[in-house]
């Protein structure tokens, strides 16, 4: 028959300390492990039509930092009023 060593046996309040000992240090590491980063959002539109354009715009009237970086058309004139 197998003796159990007391001394290496997990009690109730040894294994509730461990788990809130190891929930906490995994809570600090991960708050600041996952600052977010102050990055720009580039947005680049291609089809310059009414959807298009719309989209653009709405986009670029987010909170954050956005820019507008490229612009596509297969018609010239629908490029050029969306410039406008």
């Amino acid at each position: 028959m197998a003796q159990s060593n007391p001394s290496n046996a997990v009690t109730r309040r040894k294994f509730i300390r461990d788990t809130a000992t190891t929930l906490a240090a995994v809570s600090a590491t991960s708050l600041i492990g996952y600052v977010a980063e102050q990055n720009t959002i580039q947005i680049a539109l291609v089809g310059c039509g009414g959807r298009g354009t719309g989209a653009a715009v709405n986009a670029l009237r987010t909170k954050g930092p956005t820019k507008l970086v490229a612009m596509a058309d297969v018609f010239e004139d629908r490029l050029q009023s969306s410039l406008k």
